[in-house]
């Protein structure tokens, strides 16, 4: 595995310690602090740290430093990071098995070399096993994802960009999706867009090549044909019997599934 080190001056010769374990254990460790070689801040540690865990340099990191939890907190602002002070095994193992951690902070004062080595191996040792493989995706992380397709309609919405806010791979994200949805992410935009185009032809005299690009659409005509496919008239159709339809239209569910 690729772990990365990173310590404070107070500690600098624990971390040296357990970096050189696991190196001969066969891991790659590399170290991670920075600033004055002399006096290393827990600042500095925690942000170059939790950088190489976001940047993909490193699979999981442990930082040991006389300021614990101000170092977690500043691990965890960088995003894909999830960092938590422990100072027991279990609770280290469970921080991987349950919520995915990849950073273990350790305070200076409270560890011994011993026990330093015991927490990082139940650390190192423990696998993440994703709950959202049966539940789906979890409500928070969701909500952020339908919040940017909403605020963004009107660009370019791929899957990359999209499983990149919800911190999961594309394949495991189109999946989850699903489960969650009922839909994949482009059916899901597909139907916000529609919603979103009904709510501007019910304004009346707008013109149509406004509402398909302003929802996203390329052009005019591919709008009409995805409109009628999902809402079974033409946006025209619809506008001009939107005071009759108001009720019944808003929410016609989709019935003509969309292909990727």
């Amino acid at each position: 595995m690729r772990i990365g080190f990173a310590s404070d001056y107070l500690g600098f010769e624990r971390k040296e310690h357990l970096r050189a374990r696991f190196a001969r254990q066969g891991h790659v460790a590399e170290d991670f602090s920075t600033g004055n070689p002399d006096q290393p801040d827990h600042h500095s540690a925690a942000d170059q740290l939790a950088s190489a865990i976001y940047k993909n340099r490193i699979e999981r990191g442990v930082l040991i430093c006389s300021r614990p939890v101000g170092a977690s907190v500043i691990a965890n602002k960088q995003p894909g990071v999830r960092a938590a002070l422990c100072h027991d095994a279990n609770s280290a193992c469970r921080g991987v098995e349950d919520d995915d951690m990849n950073l273990l902070v350790m305070g200076t004062s409270v560890v011994t070399d011993d026990l330093a080595w015991e927490l990082a191996s139940a650390f190192i040792r423990a696998s993440y096993v994703p709950r959202e493989q049966v539940f789906g995706i979890p409500p928070r992380r969701l909500a952020r994802v339908i919040e940017h397709i909403r605020n963004n309609l009107d660009t370019p919405l791929a899957v990359s960009v999209l499983c990149g806010i919800a911190e999961m791979s594309q394949s495991h994200f189109s999946k989850l999706f699903k489960l969650s949805t009922g839909l994949t992410p482009h059916q899901f935009v597909l139907q916000e867009r529609i919603n979103r185009s009904k709510e501007l032809l019910r304004h009346g005299h707008t013109k149509l090549v406004d509402v398909a690009l302003g929802v996203g659409f390329e052009n005019q005509a591919h709008f009409t044909t995805v409109f009628g496919n999902l809402v079974g008239m033409t946006p025209r159709q619809f506008q001009r019997a939107a005071d009759d339809y108001f009720g019944a239209m808003y929410d016609v569910p989709l019935e003509v599934a969309v292909s990727q």
